[in-house]
């Protein structure tokens, strides 16, 4: 990524690039420019990312539960797999990173060494082995359960979860001056919010022709639970946000809302 102070056309398509490459691991190599403009593009397109990352992960589900001689363990597993690879492990890094930091017990200033650490410790990593386990296991047991219905899970699971990091990106403090959350931060505000509202309102419209409103109500209202609860305890524990802390946000709101997609899938197929 390019500093470049000159005017730069087609700034909400490079804002999708430097969200893509920040997201997902999709090789793409142009250097797109980084100014104001397209670094608040940037993060107006992480809902954008989120539905990229469930459509190809839901598009795969829903042919791939059609092939009856492929097991569902084996489906799953492999949509499980697809998942964290199109990511790189770059938010699970995040999560592990955040795991170790609160495990320490120390002060937030300790913590925040501690994140900063290109190290892993044993405690981020057995955070990391319950976190992919529990999804894993939700994974498989939803695709037994409701195998017409799981792609839309796939779909839209990511799509909130982006929806979640873009969010406590804008409304939370920073926990220190440094580092990629400090240089977008500076060029995005609250009036990211009304675009947010418009993909909610675009999806809603989406998963109503599908015949899913109350599941993707549902799965919104825990999310929303979810990022609540995790800003004040990121402002608690480490005094702010982190670039590790938006990984480790997204990594966990995308297991609760898999175990939500559970529940809510039990009930309705009960």
């Amino acid at each position: 990524m390019k500093n470049n102070a000159h005017p730069v056309r087609f700034k909400a398509l490079y804002g999708l690039g430097l969200a893509l490459q920040f997201l997902t691991a999709l090789p793409i190599r142009t250097a797109f420019p980084w100014t104001k403009e397209t670094s608040k593009w940037s993060v107006l397109s992480y809902p954008a990312v989120g539905l990229l990352l469930g459509g190809l992960a839901g598009v795969q589900a829903h042919f791939l539960l059609q092939q009856s001689v492929i097991p569902v363990l084996m489906t799953s597993f492999y949509l499980f797999c697809f998942s964290i690879i199109m990511t790189g492990g770059l938010h699970l890094d995040g999560w592990m990173d955040c795991s170790d930091a609160y495990f320490s017990y120390g002060d937030k200033e300790k913590r925040l060494q501690i994140m900063k650490d290109p190290r892993t410790g044993a405690f981020g990593v057995l955070s990391v082995l319950f976190l992919l386990s529990w999804r894993f296991l939700f994974i498989f047991e939803t695709m037994k359960m409701a195998p017409k219905l799981v792609w839309l899970l796939f779909l839209l699971i990511p799509f909130i979860a982006r929806i979640g990091m873009g969010a406590l990106l804008i409304s939370a403090p920073l926990a220190r001056e440094e580092g990629m959350a400090f240089a977008i931060k500076q060029n995005i505000s609250t009036r990211a919010f009304p675009v947010y509202a418009a993909y909610l309102l675009l999806a809603g419209i989406g998963a109503w022709a599908a015949g899913a409103l109350l599941l993707f109500i549902s799965l919104f209202c825990l999310g929303s639970a979810v990022f609540l609860i995790s800003k004040t305890f990121f402002v608690r524990q480490f005094g702010g946000i982190t670039g590790d802390t938006l990984g480790a946000l997204s990594e966990g709101m995308e297991t609760w809302l898999w175990f939500g997609g559970w529940l809510l899938l039990s009930f309705a197929t009960g």
